[in-house]
């Protein structure tokens, strides 16, 4: 492939960003070399190497942007003017739900989950922070202001995953039972 020299340094590091997580999720953080990224994009490896110093340093980017990528979906969902419940079940879907069918589309995912805790710990803890922050918002517009209930609704939702189809229609269908219980039940015990 032919480089292309019309591309700004936003694009080919996009470009690089893309490639690289298709890369990484159908042959495995390992096996995936700058050589083959570089290969993918159609630029030299040495360019790959003026934006990121080394394949985790490329990796901890990729989680960076999934993870402002995620946030930013998630606060245009919390913003909306849907009932709260509907917000909570849309946000725990877009952090919970979409991350894990993502991953769960390579046969790598071990070492996928491997890398994310060993690479991009931070970008991770932090997005757990925000989306936090964000439920226990929905949480308080639905009557809920218990302590903990942001973690007992992600924990739920984490748990969700674990019961069916993760596909998103029938894990979205499992998320609404779940938080329509846990919202009655916990504004039910805010009323007692």
């Amino acid at each position: 492939m032919q480089p292309d020299t019309t591309l700004t340094s936003d694009d080919k590091r996009d470009r690089i960003l893309d490639s690289a997580l298709m890369l990484f999720l159908r042959y495995g953080v390992k096996r995936t070399s700058i050589d083959d990224i570089a290969r993918e994009v159609g630029i030299a490896k040495g360019t790959i190497y003026l934006s990121f110093d080394s394949k985790a340093a490329l990796f901890a980017a990729i989680a960076d942007r999934l993870c402002a990528s995620t946030l930013s979906k998630a606060e245009r969902i919390s913003s909306g003017v849907t009932p709260p419940t509907e917000r909570i079940i849309e946000v725990l879907d877009c952090y919970i739900g979409e991350t894990h069918r993502l991953v769960a589309q390579s046969p790598h995912i071990a070492e996928l989950t491997a890398s994310r805790e060993a690479l991009a710990t931070q970008a991770f803890q932090t997005l757990d922070g925000q989306i936090r922050s964000l439920l226990s918002a929905l949480l308080s517009e639905a009557g809920i202001d218990r302590d903990g209930a942001d973690a007992m609704f992600i924990a739920a939702g984490l748990g969700t995953l674990q019961t069916g189809d993760n596909a998103a229609q029938p894990y979205r269908d499992r998320l609404r039972a779940m938080v329509d219980t846990l919202v009655a039940g916990l504004v039910c015990l805010a009323k007692a």
